[in-house]
């Protein structure tokens, strides 16, 4: 099936446990579903940056793609305890069981099992005329 957003949770929220909270937004971040976000030193969040990170959260909502993200100035951030179809990913071998971090709002590859892992992956679904390329992963 084709993906409505690039981010779409499957089990852990929003009834089920998931850790989310409604996270202050760095001041000239735009941040939309499926970016992968930090905190700052002044308590925002922002995309995760260039370096590998496991200190990071999955935006639900946000100032780009919500009205009520944007008058409130807060993202609606998972941190923990999901599963998620993930069409927001860097280029790789992705394989079930391969771990994932962190790297540039987007997900990646846990490259020589040194980085951070955040999840791994469950299942890899390719792009067609009715499927949207993803990733199923679960994030601890």
């Amino acid at each position: 099936m084709k993906m409505e957003y690039s981010a779409m949770i499957r089990r852990g929220w929003p009834n089920e446990g998931a850790l989310d909270r409604a996270e202050p937004i760095a001041a000239g971040s735009t941040l939309v579903n499926g970016d992968w976000v930090a905190k700052q030193a002044d308590g925002t969040v922002a995309k995760s940056g260039a370096t590998a990170s496991n200190s990071v959260g999955l935006v639900v909502s946000g100032n780009g793609d919500a009205a009520s993200a944007a008058n409130s100035g807060k993202a609606v951030v998972l941190w923990s305890g999901f599963i998620a179809d993930i069409s927001n990913y860097a280029a790789g071998a992705y394989v079930p069981g391969s771990t994932v971090t962190a790297k540039s709002g987007q997900i990646a590859l846990n490259v020589g099992g040194t980085d951070p892992v955040v999840g791994h992956v469950l299942d890899v679904v390719a792009g067609s005329g009715s499927e949207t390329a993803h990733l199923t992963i679960m994030v601890k």
